[in-house]
């Protein structure tokens, strides 16, 4: 009897922790089965640069990210579990965005990653996310080709075929170049600026003199600088991928003897880098999506950054974007669950979302449509760019 209750207790216990186990993994949630990974928590993908010269504007966002997920846990979560982050470090290329992607969709099993920061490590991504049915939504992303990439990615930020086009515009209209000349790294994002800005700029009816690239490796820019040197053109549109290959290639130019006037992208003109390099940095004209600092929500953000980190948020748009995607999800998640294909279909739904950002709207392709501002580094602060036509 003793052998007979003793095999009744184990049979039993087995059972049991069967039972518990199979509870644990089929809470339903939107219709669907909830991975088993989720068990109190919603795991939330995070690729972005942690290391590296990218590092500047990735790390920066993730701790915009992180005051948005700690905003969103310290009143309960969603529908009473906590989002939990897992981080991978993306590095700005597509290989390593790759690998990320991989890891958090296969190994982690989530169902959403925010991200990446670069347009490259966004496109490495990209294929396995889609293949996967996983959402990958970008703060920053902004290549074209993005627009294309798969029925799961989204970003918060303007296509450069956008960005580019004012660039073109701005340089031909207002500084009355007619002839240009392109330094761009060979990244996915960079190039995608380039080629926009060329197609405009000659369709405007300018001349684009000199389109040279160097590699993201790369240190001595010489060559590139003597050839548009000699082109004698009427703007310069610098390119980099990271702020300090930018610096680097502006030192050389003046180095050189170079006076024309530069234009640049966002990145570029991140307030740490200016506050830091305005020597070097004066005169330069930057463009980059529009953003209102006084918005209630990114004051918010900008306040509890800055008390965080001990400085200004360098890259303010990127950095709001950021943290309204964690808010975005966090919606989608409590109407939908942890169900990606609906929360793609809400994303797709998004209208006037008043965001830290500003009004968020994603069109049919997962593109917002936003505006830019034009501006210039003055006495080592920015400020909006005065034109000064060439003559």
């Amino acid at each position: 009897m003793k052998n007979g209750l003793l095999v009744f207790l184990m049979v039993s216990v087995l059972v049991l922790n069967a039972c518990a186990q199979w509870q644990a993994t089929t809470q339903p949630t939107g219709g669907q089965v909830e991975p088993a990974q989720s068990q109190g928590t919603y795991k939330i993908g995070v690729m972005l640069p942690l290391t590296g010269d990218a590092a500047a504007y990735g790390l920066p966002i993730q701790k915009s990210i992180k005051i948005a997920l700690d905003e969103v846990n310290a009143k309960g979560g969603v529908n009473g579990r906590m989002l939990e982050p897992v981080y991978e470090d993306s590095k700005c290329n597509p290989k390593d965005g790759n690998a990320a992607a991989q890891k958090l969709v296969n190994v982690d099993k989530v169902k959403v990653i925010i991200g990446g920061v670069c347009s490259g490590e966004t496109m490495g991504a990209a294929p396995i996310t889609e293949a996967n049915k996983v959402i990958l939504i970008s703060p920053s992303a902004t290549s074209p080709d993005i627009t294309k990439v798969g029925d799961f990615v989204f970003r918060v930020a303007p296509s450069d075929a956008y960005a580019g086009t004012v660039a073109a515009q701005y340089a031909y209209n207002e500084l009355n170049a007619k002839k240009a000349a392109i330094i761009a790294e060979t990244t996915d994002y960079t190039q995608g600026l380039a080629k926009v800005f060329m197609e405009q700029f000659t369709k405007l009816g300018g001349e684009v003199a000199v389109d040279e690239m160097y590699n993201p490796e790369d240190t001595d820019f010489r060559t590139q600088v003597a050839k548009v040197k000699a082109a004698n053109s009427d703007v310069i549109y610098i390119l980099p991928q990271a702020p300090a290959k930018g610096i680097l290639l502006i030192k050389q130019l003046k180095e050189a003897g170079v006076t024309t006037q530069l234009l640049t992208a966002e990145v570029l003109i991140g307030r740490n880098i200016v506050a830091e390099n305005g020597a070097d940095m004066e005169g330069i004209i930057g463009i980059e999506q529009k953003f209102d600092e006084k918005n209630p929500k990114a004051a918010s953000l900008l306040v509890k950054y800055k008390q965080q980190a001990k400085e200004d948020a360098p890259f303010p748009g990127y950095m709001s974007g950021a943290y309204d995607i964690v808010y975005l999800l966090s919606d989608a998640i409590a109407k939908n669950g942890y169900d990606s294909e609906k929360i793609r279909d809400y994303l797709y739904n998004v209208e006037d979302y008043d965001g830290a950002v500003g009004k968020i709207t994603l069109d049919e392709n997962g593109d917002p449509t936003m505006e830019y501002s034009i501006l210039q580094v003055k006495n080592g602060v920015l400020v909006p760019a005065q034109a000064t036509p060439h003559k």
